[in-house]
């Protein structure tokens, strides 16, 4: 068994926070500031929108991008909570001033995997045929499909990912419409908070490592970056820091005390075992300098793409979804062998492969960012630019609008006039 850890445990593995942390967890979490403004873009029928979107995970962040997005950019949305048992906290309120607990229209997008897709349907009421029109928002992670997930195929009338990685994984396996739509990053709230309020020391070159013990510690490979980092600074008295925030280790106590023991052989790594706010989350993303992802596969990679979003250097794995939007021009792409998926490592791991990253290509990006930091600038300059031309609003609104009008010509309902209401706007 994983095992839970006690309370005594948990509290001492978080960041320490003192007064200056005190604020609102609704509004400036996300950065949202209510206006009412013309829509932005021309509406002929409008979606609901099913997602965790007050849940802390993944799948959670993606719909609520992408609810912004829509609310940001005028397009009648009804947004609606879904409240299925799964192990994530439901502590994100920023949308929740627009959450409906009735649909308005019949085109449904909801942003739930396969696997709890049955739940989900029987959960929120929605039926999949007549007049409904269902589109599935899917993630996965390996090259194949999983065959216990096929079921679902027959509930959707079409899918949408965020990957071509996932596109082709999907095409293998279905004749539905697959359309990839570009995920909205969005610049969200800073709260303020500086390095000392996470325990980094102002003139330390901080690497940085984040994940979710809930999305499998075998596939995204943190012990391969502290590897990496090790074999980059071998003398241990450079002036670095790894910082591995890690999300949901109380719920996995066996697998946080094993990373913890292998950090505690250096000093320069530090682990904390935390969920933060957004805009605490983007304080700490300011804070670093350079962000790592030795991963073995990613439907996407969203925490690569906020960092690159934000002009932070990225050292990660030349593999799966987040070569998307990864290149050799604006981040550090690091090579890799495919590897069989042991049994036990992931779901639906049987005849899967996925990357072993090379943790000593990993390290001399790592050694070549510290010591030259204008590339390193340069390098997160141009991960800003390429990230904010292709990852906007608009380039996400412009393939969602086009898809709902080719459904919409297909007898979809029109928008209720009262649906153009109040939109968040995300602050830069």
């Amino acid at each position: 068994m994983r095992g839970v850890l006690e309370r005594p445990a948990r509290q001492g593995l978080g960041f320490q926070r003192t007064g200056d942390w005190q604020h609102s967890a609704t509004g400036t979490a996300a950065g949202l500031a209510v206006r009412t403004g013309t829509p932005a873009v021309e509406c002929d029928q409008g979606v609901n929108l099913y997602g965790y979107l007050s849940r802390w995970l993944g799948l959670g962040e993606c719909a609520r991008l992408y609810a912004n997005a829509l609310l940001v950019s005028g397009y009648p949305v009804s947004l609606h909570d879904v409240d299925i048992d799964i192990p994530h906290d439901r502590r994100d309120q920023t949308l929740a001033p627009h959450v409906r607990t009735a649909s308005s229209f019949t085109q449904d997008l909801i942003f739930v995997n396969p696997d709890h897709w049955k739940d989900t349907l029987h959960s929120i009421g929605v039926r999949h045929g007549g007049d409904r029109h269902v589109i599935g928002y899917w993630f996965w992670e390996l090259e194949k499909f999983p065959e216990d997930w096929l079921h679902a195929l027959d509930q959707v009338d079409e899918i949408m990912v965020s990957s071509a990685f996932v596109e082709q994984s999907l095409r293998r396996v279905c004749n539905k419409p697959v359309t990839r739509v570009p995920v909205p990053l969005m610049s969200g709230s800073d709260s303020g908070l500086q390095r000392g309020h996470f325990g980094l020391r102002d003139d330390d070159y901080v690497f940085f490592c984040s994940f979710d013990f809930n999305s499998a510690i075998a596939r995204k490979n943190p012990y391969a970056v502290i590897e990496a980092f090790r074999a980059a600074f071998p003398r241990g008295d450079e002036k670095v820091t790894l910082l591995i925030k890690s999300g949901n280790g109380d719920r996995n106590a066996t697998l946080m005390m094993e990373l913890l023991g292998v950090a505690a052989r250096d000093r320069r790594i530090k682990v904390r075992d935390d969920m933060l706010e957004r805009s605490d989350l983007q304080a700490l993303h300011r804070c670093i300098d350079v962000y790592v992802s030795l991963h073995r596969c990613e439907g996407f990679g969203l925490g690569i793409a906020e960092a690159m979003h934000m002009g932070k250097p990225v050292v990660a794995t030349a593999y799966s979804g987040n070569m998307e939007f990864m290149t050799k021009d604006n981040s550090c792409l690091v090579d890799y062998r495919m590897i069989a998926v042991r049994h036990g490592e992931y779901p639906h791991a049987e005849g899967q492969h996925w990357a072993d990253p090379d943790f000593r290509h990993a390290a001399h990006y790592m050694h070549a960012l510290y010591q030259d930091r204008e590339l390193a600038s340069s390098l997160g300059r141009q991960a800003a630019r390429d990230m904010a031309r292709d990852f906007s609003v608009e380039a996400c609104m412009n393939v969602l609008v086009q898809r709902f009008r080719l459904n919409g010509a297909n007898g979809m309902s029109m928008p209720d006039a009262n649906m153009a209401h109040e939109a968040p706007s995300w602050n830069g």
